[in-house]
């Protein structure tokens, strides 16, 4: 019996050290990386105009705008930290690559950009990531687009506003999937009446259902980074928090469905777009989320262990069926003071696919000259019709 206890009481302090191990935090070398080299800096393009860097770009992704951006008559240089993964998908399509990495490394990432007209910057979570590189593009003179869904990093850019202005540069988060649908959707429907008030977003993501529909890795890590904040609605203009996430039990088409209530980007993205001071967006849900998870996630030890996991256990994203066959369906409704309402919905491809075009389509918009220097959104500059470039998008009036 004592041997089994001794047993079970080492397997447990196994099981302790080899969590502590995985969940500890990743210690960052103080020192800068060394200077880039001239011989690197003078295989980088001599005119940055019309010039495109893919930061991060083999990740899922990065990966899959590295792979169609020929399409659209961009050929970017591809960067990231990790030359073991950049170099072989850079030979693999034939482009250029610069190794990178973001920490400690302003002088190095400024150097690089000044030769690029725009960054896509597909290395998340965004929370680590995008204030090194937002401080390279200030300095360099760069455009920059991202990906992010984090309320708290779209925010932080909204801040910086001013200073975005005076380098004479355009920087717009979220040029994927959701916001780019949704922002385009929400500009749409409140064009449709006087001064709406309210703006109520539901999001079906497998309104045509795939096998193999799995998240990617580095949208799963930047839903963590999410779920570890207070939960966030958009309220008569301002942020407020929530107790907790609303449900809404509904019968659909014959179908129960339950709506959960997710503080996503156009809490902020939608509100600079449109100025309606009431926004909830909703996600159809399919099961429960366990209770167990926000509470985890909410520690930030518990972060780190789920990151562990999902780097280690996540799948890298959808299969190809998946791509070719899901569908998702947006919902936005807007109403007014006086009762007046309106709805549209938005048909789309699945998530990464439509993020692969419409990242690619923006890119190229700014490389023709179409931006605006500051903080921007998609609807706001672009309007509700750019979702509509997306193959395989369509909209019908509710």
């Amino acid at each position: 019996m004592r041997y089994i206890l001794s047993m079970l009481a080492i397997a447990v302090l196994a099981v302790g050290i080899s969590l502590y191990w995985i969940s500890r935090p990743t210690l960052v070398s103080a020192a800068p990386p060394p200077p880039i080299s001239a011989t690197t800096l003078d295989q980088l393009p001599k005119e940055r105009k019309g010039q495109v860097l893919i930061y991060g770009a083999y990740g899922f992704t990065g990966t899959g705008i590295s792979e169609l951006a020929s399409e659209y008559g961009i050929s970017p240089v591809l960067a990231g930290r990790n030359e073991s993964k950049l170099k072989p998908l850079a030979d693999s399509l034939g482009y250029d690559y610069v190794v990178l990495p973001l920490e400690n490394n302003h002088n190095n990432l400024v150097k690089v950009l000044k030769h690029f007209e725009i960054v896509l910057h597909i290395a998340g979570p965004y929370t680590y990531t995008a204030k090194s590189m937002l401080d390279a593009v200030v300095e360099a003179g760069t455009h920059y687009v991202d990906l992010t869904g984090e309320n708290h990093v779209i925010q932080a850019e909204l801040d910086r506003d001013e200073e975005f202005r005076r380098a004479n540069i355009m920087v717009m988060p979220a040029v994927g999937y959701d916001v780019v649908p949704t922002d385009c959707l929400n500009v749409y429907v409140a064009d449709k009446i006087s001064q709406p008030t309210q703006l109520t977003v539901i999001i079906n993501g497998s309104y045509t259902a795939a096998d193999g529909a799995q998240t990617s890795r580095g949208t799963l890590k930047s839903g963590l980074e999410m779920l570890g904040r207070p939960l966030l609605k958009r309220e008569n203009g301002k942020m407020v928090a929530m107790a907790t996430p609303e449900l809404i039990h509904r019968n659909e088409n014959g179908r129960e469905q339950t709506l959960l209530q997710i503080p996503w980007a156009d809490m902020i993205t939608s509100y600079i777009s449109t100025g309606i001071p009431n926004i909830e967006v909703f996600q159809v849900q399919d099961g429960q989320l366990p209770k167990w998870l926000l509470r985890v996630a909410q520690a930030d030890a518990g972060r780190r262990v789920l990151g562990w996991m999902i780097d280690n256990f996540a799948p890298e994203g959808p299969s190809p069926d998946a791509q070719e066959n899901r569908q998702t369906r947006i919902v936005s409704t807007v109403s007014n003071a006086i009762g007046e309402t309106a709805s549209a919905a938005l048909i789309t491809p699945e998530a990464y696919v439509l993020t692969f075009h419409s990242t690619l389509i923006i890119a190229q918009r700014v490389i023709d000259g179409q931006w605006e220097p500051g903080f921007q959104t998609v609807g706001a500059v672009y309007g509700p019709d750019l979702v509509l470039e997306v193959p395989g998008v369509s909209r019908t009036d509710l």
